[in-house]
């Protein structure tokens, strides 16, 4: 019996390893994340809101369009629950600040959706 040609990569022989440091690198970020938006809040709370919004909008969206994709009901609960969250806050903001912000904030919306689909 001939020997491999090629060794495993260095992350397949140590699973338990990687998985703890992914683990612990998001739970850093959870907690990085939280407690900036806290920070923010105390000085501007409506800044704080807008990036709270992009923050939920942005990871709805990167839920359900990783590679390879996740099981069924992950992308339904976590992406479609943050998307949609994260799209109520900002429209909320719009309207809070003034009705004619979310009405150009439309427009430039379906402007970028008609430009992107002729090409």
């Amino acid at each position: 019996m001939n020997p491999p040609t090629q060794s495993p990569p260095p992350d397949h022989r140590a699973p338990r390893r990687r998985i703890a440091r992914d683990l612990i690198g998001l739970f850093l970020v959870g907690t990085g994340v939280v407690g900036l938006l806290g920070a923010i809040s105390l000085a501007a709370p409506l800044v704080a809101l807008l990036l709270t919004g992009l923050c939920l909008a942005a990871g709805g969206l990167t839920v359900l369009y990783l590679k390879p994709p996740l099981p069924h009901w992950v992308r339904l609960v976590a992406g479609y629950c943050a998307l949609s969250t994260g799209l109520w806050v900002l429209t909320g903001l719009a309207l809070y600040l003034t009705p004619w912000s979310l009405l150009f904030a439309l427009v430039l919306a379906l402007g970028v959706f008609l430009s992107s689909e002729g090409a």
